[in-house]
């Protein structure tokens, strides 16, 4: 499979520089809501360029506090025109703000999301949004289950490598973000992004026992 975790281990262990990208919302952002900590994107950096000494690794960011997938979309063309090597996906937390009568419509959106990076060659990592509070608005603590199905879904039928923080932030809270994890009832907080980066060490095989990123929840 072009898209796995043993993809992502050949290509780090190249000499070739990685050009990563990261798309996406707020979380994928780290917006406002980690506060002075490190969000998860600065997190995988550090893992990568300083642990894992990769100095020509560079990473470009193009998440915006508040998009969708089709906000997403119209972004796409200045993140390929870097012609990344690793595309990180984070998004669907404000889609699933339009409830049931928004899911096929996401669905389709984030297929196309999925298929316009494949086609440029690069490795894509989708991502299922983390949980939420029970005070969040927009009802959205019942929405997100079904969004998260369907990343799912789509990154299955792509044969794209997933990591499900959905899955585990719900096991860890009773179908609910722990409120530890959480800055308000939406948006992790930097304990949140050190889950979501333990994560995705975890699901990209990054992950080591001797490595200062990889201990910052002991």
């Amino acid at each position: 499979m072009a898209n796995s975790t043993e993809a992502v281990a050949a290509a780090l262990q190249s000499s070739d520089p990685i050009r990563w990208s990261t798309i996406g919302d707020s979380i994928a952002q780290g917006a406002h809501w980690t506060g002075a900590e490190r969000d998860y994107v600065q997190l995988l950096e550090e893992r990568v360029r300083y642990e894992l000494t990769r100095y020509g690794d560079s990473f470009v960011r193009w998440a915006v506090s508040g998009a969708t997938t089709e906000d997403t979309l119209g972004r796409l063309p200045a993140a390929l025109a870097l012609s990344p090597d690793l595309v990180l996906i984070g998004v669907g937390t404000n889609d699933a703000k339009a409830g049931p009568d928004g899911l096929e419509r996401f669905g389709q959106r984030y297929d196309t999301l999925l298929t316009t990076i494949l086609e440029t060659g690069a490795i894509v990592i989708a991502q299922t949004p983390t949980a939420v509070l029970r005070t969040c608005r927009y009802d959205l603590g019942d929405h997100l289950p079904a969004y998260a199905e369907t990343i799912r879904t789509v990154a299955a039928r792509r044969d794209v490598l997933l990591v499900d923080h959905f899955a585990r932030w719900t096991a860890a809270g009773s179908d609910w973000a722990p409120a530890e994890w959480m800055a308000d009832p939406t948006h992790p907080g930097g304990r949140g992004h050190r889950v979501i980066a333990r994560t995705l060490f975890e699901s990209l095989g990054l992950f080591a026992a001797d490595s200062a990123c990889c201990r910052l929840l002991d």
